[in-house]
């Protein structure tokens, strides 16, 4: 195995970032090299990532929060890496748009269809992770599930097995919430949360080494 990963992700305050990053040290000091891209709003970000998915054995993928889902501008780079074509194009079916990117949407060169087929992933597949950042004022944990299914499933159309989940608080408001799930998050993800993201990553490094064996 050549051990290369790949991590991507989009940070809005900064928590999920500090996740993406303790994760890279982990697989550094586990012998991977790692390269790390952070998804902004801009048109070179989402419709021009500078890398290549194929060339990764692991990928990991992360987001903070809006409305229980990630990230817009990590969903429509996933999809244009799936899809292989603009994104905006498969929006325009639905009159939506990407507002920040302003250059034309291209005409469609190649049958959409073509971009659909079974996916059957096996342990030969290369692996992957995601991971989510919330405030989860309501419900705690349960409010990142959805956002972490729809990332692995987004990630499995790209050929990865997604063999693990994460998530930890991440802070959102500046005031002490008392009345929220997990109380006052202002420090959150701390240092106990990274922790839990390194031990994850190992975790599933020694499943990986295990299968191999």
């Amino acid at each position: 195995m050549d051990k290369k990963c790949l991590i991507t992700y989009t940070s809005f305050t900064g928590n999920t970032e500090k996740v993406a990053l303790k994760f890279k040290v982990t697989f550094e000091n586990q012998g991977w090299q790692c390269d790390i891209f952070k998804v902004r709003k801009n048109a070179d970000d989402i419709l021009r990532p500078p890398f290549d998915v194929r060339q990764y054995d692991f990928l990991c993928v992360g987001s903070g929060l809006r409305a229980h889902l990630p990230y817009n501008e990590i969903l429509n780079m996933l999809r244009g890496l799936i899809w292989g074509f603009d994104p905006r194009i498969t929006l325009g079916f639905r009159d939506e748009s990407i507002p920040y990117i302003n250059e034309p949407v291209p005409k469609l060169t190649k049958d959409p269809r073509e971009s659909h087929r079974k996916i059957v992933l096996g342990p030969d597949s290369p692996k992957a992770v995601v991971f989510i950042t919330y405030g989860g004022y309501e419900f705690g944990a349960k409010e990142a599930v959805p956002a972490m299914q729809l990332l692995a499933l987004e990630i499995e159309h790209m050929g990865f097995q997604c063999i693990g989940q994460f998530c930890c608080p991440g802070k959102y408001l500046n005031d002490p919430t008392p009345m929220a799930f997990h109380g006052d998050i202002r420090d959150r993800p701390n240092e106990k949360d990274l922790l839990k993201a390194q031990m994850f990553i190992e975790e599933k490094l020694e499943e990986i080494a295990e299968r191999k064996r």
